[in-house]
């Protein structure tokens, strides 16, 4: 990891009892190459294993959509390589997207739509509702999978900020995609309005959710369904087929 992370670490590992007995000599300043050997093994930035939530305003969020669809990625791959170029830089990023390229973007398909389909039981209709989480007007949850490793380094520079690890996401993206410009005027350009759910949402907590068209849930990053089988001549299995 890069020097920064590795010295956070220590500093809240280390005992507050404990006394340095002398201060070490000042290093040399590192090579690029000792700066490489400082990243350790990288094969856990492979692997999307765990959750971040945070939100966006409404532009942000339309911003970067057509940004991935310009593109050609998806909204999650995007924010991904966004986060480790701001964690590690872009020279770290182009290095490992070189040198292992199956590795670093084997995550990049959506499981949300790639779910087995299952066997129809006789008389029987499946029907799939979708669910949108509710946090606020002009506000859209994000849920992205990233690595472990990345995610607790996130964390190290939101402390180092002083923000949460979830208003520190939000900050660097609207910055990154929107520019530093929006700053001063950011209440206006990016006027938004997030319910007490919106920092439930980011705490993992429980959220209010509302049904939603299926347009909605695939425009949305944090989405979910309900699929169950119902009598094919239910008034469910009817209704399904009129929303169809």
């Amino acid at each position: 990891m890069w020097p920064f992370f590795k010295n956070k670490q220590r500093t809240i590992n280390l005992d507050p009892l404990s006394i340095p007995q002398k201060q070490e000599p000042r290093r040399r300043p590192l090579t690029l190459d000792q700066l490489m050997d400082h990243m350790g093994d990288i094969s856990d930035l492979f692997e999307d294993d765990v959750a971040l939530k945070f939100w966006l305003p409404d532009p942000a969020d339309q911003a970067i959509r057509e940004l991935a669809k310009h593109y050609g990625m998806t909204m999650s791959r995007m924010l991904r390589n966004f986060l480790v170029v701001h964690c590690y830089g872009l020279y770290v990023f182009e290095w490992i997207r070189a040198n292992h390229p199956d590795d670093f973007l084997s995550g990049d398909s959506d499981i949300r739509f790639s779910l087995r389909v299952e066997e129809p039981s006789p008389g029987k209709v499946r029907v799939t509702t979708y669910w949108v989480p509710e946090l606020g007007k002009n506000i859209k949850p994000v849920k992205l999978w990233i690595p472990t490793r990345l995610k607790e380094d996130l964390g190290l520079l939101a402390e180092h900020a002083g923000l949460t690890p979830s208003n520190y996401v939000r900050e660097i993206t609207i910055a990154r995609f929107m520019g530093h410009g929006t700053l001063p005027m950011r209440p206006e350009m990016l006027e938004a309005d997030p319910t007490a759910a919106a920092e439930d949402w980011n705490e993992d907590r429980d959220v209010p959710w509302r049904e939603a068209s299926l347009s909605e849930y695939k425009e949305s990053e944090a989405g979910k369904l309900e699929r169950e089988w119902v009598d094919e001549n239910s008034e469910e299995a009817l209704q399904a087929k009129l929303s169809d």
